[in-house]
């Protein structure tokens, strides 16, 4: 295939290995430009005049015959909704039995119909039917679990990926060593592969909480296609997105030329207040480090996303910051080679910083709103997006459908 879009292509060979890993940077134009798409509301459900309650929406996701699955960690249940919006059942309950769950995360839909809970710790998924008769339990790690944290997860197929953390005991007994990591894990909970990692540790005797090490892009930011290819980034600070296989070989690493964004007072004020709302309860104080710049990919916004014909859709600091009028967000889009094709802004009446914005199959999309505070609330300690004088947004999902 000819890229002449690209401005330069690397070949390399990896450490260790024969094979060759083919590095992309594609220019800051895509290759066949810039379109805007209008939204048309279809249905939604949650707020404050909807006859559903969300608790905290932390999670949304379409399965393939476009069945809307809707988390509300603070209920610890899955709405499930057909595509027209009517509502079908409800999976899983909160507790600890086979189907319970407490405070889920996060949530994967599994090829087969099964549904999945990320547990934060002991690092767990618990699983159930698509009717919510319980499967299984995964435990990271195996049947002896560990000292393992999950922070979220996803589903292709096969393919299982978990971020967390995976903790052991210092030298001395302040000391907490951290390692942060992106897995592909068996039904058995063990490690298929490894796409991402950082080290990092808590000394709670001079506590330092710095969100480039504390909070790694790739805990939010990856997703997996069909054929297995799992996605990432690990820096925060360039624009690089890392192709694997399942079992952890580096395929391809692409991206394209990027000027990153600053955070304005506002939105720095606002990260320092849920970092600090979080950690209020902690018996130490703590120094905080926010970053002035705002990451590449919007990790918070789960920045990658497969798209149903197969592309991978990027949201920066700049998409969920549209300059445009109209427009919600702006996406890039890559083909499977890291081929920057194009640009696909969202016309909506919201702010692209204050929702979520979910691909829903090939013409629809979901907003949530109030998705940030339920993210915050995952921090623990009564966390705010908002803040102490911030009026936060009932949790509602829109349905949009995609005019052409």
């Amino acid at each position: 295939m000819k890229r002449s879009v690209l401005s330069l292509v690397l070949m390399f060979v990896v450490c260790g290995s024969a094979s060759a890993v083919e590095h992309i940077n594609n220019p800051a134009t895509p290759r066949d430009g810039r379109s805007t798409l209008e939204l048309q509301e279809a249905w939604r459900v949650g707020g404050e005049d909807g006859d559903t309650l969300f608790g905290l929406i932390s999670s949304v996701a379409t399965d393939r015959d476009g069945n809307v699955y809707i988390l509300d960690s603070q209920q610890s249940q899955v709405a499930v909704y057909d595509r027209n919006g009517e509502f079908l059942r409800s999976v899983f309950r909160e507790g600890d039995g086979p189907g319970e769950v407490r405070a889920p995360g996060d949530m994967m839909l599994m090829g087969d119909g099964r549904v999945g809970l990320v547990q934060e710790f002991p690092g767990a998924i618990s699983i159930v039917d698509a009717h919510g008769n319980p499967e299984q339990r995964i435990t990271v790690g195996g049947t002896s679990g560990g000292m393992n944290s999950l922070t979220a997860c996803y589903a292709s197929g096969d393919v299982i990926l978990v971020s967390g953390t995976h903790q052991s005991q210092g030298a001395t007994s302040n000391i907490s060593l951290r390692e942060n990591f992106l897995e592909c894990i068996d039904s058995d909970g063990m490690t298929i592969g490894q796409f991402a990692t950082n080290q990092t540790q808590y000394n709670f005797a001079d506590f330092r909480f710095t969100e480039r090490d504390h909070l790694p892009p790739f805990w939010w930011c990856f997703a997996a296609s069909d054929d297995g290819t799992v996605y990432t980034t690990s820096d925060r600070d360039v624009y690089e997105i890392t192709a694997h296989s399942t079992d952890g070989q580096l395929l391809r690493v692409f991206g394209r030329e990027y000027e990153q964004v600053m955070r304005t007072d506002q939105e720095y004020d606002r990260l320092m207040g849920m970092v600090k709302s979080a950690m209020a309860g902690a018996p130490f104080q703590p120094t905080i480090v926010v970053e002035k710049s705002e990451s590449v990919l919007s990790y918070l916004h789960r920045g990658l996303q497969i798209h149903s014909d197969g592309t991978l859709w990027a949201l920066t600091g700049h998409g969920v910051r549209s300059r445009l009028t109209g427009v919600m967000v702006e996406f890039d889009v890559f083909d499977s080679d890291g081929v920057f094709v194009k640009q696909v802004g969202f016309e909506a009446p919201h702010e692209g910083q204050d929702v979520g914005v979910f691909l829903s199959g090939p013409d629809h999309v979901l907003v949530v709103l109030g998705y940030f505070e339920s993210l915050a609330a995952q921090f623990g300690n009564g966390a705010t997006f908002s803040g102490e004088d911030g009026e936060a947004a009932m949790p509602e999902v829109i349905c949009y459908e995609i005019l052409r």
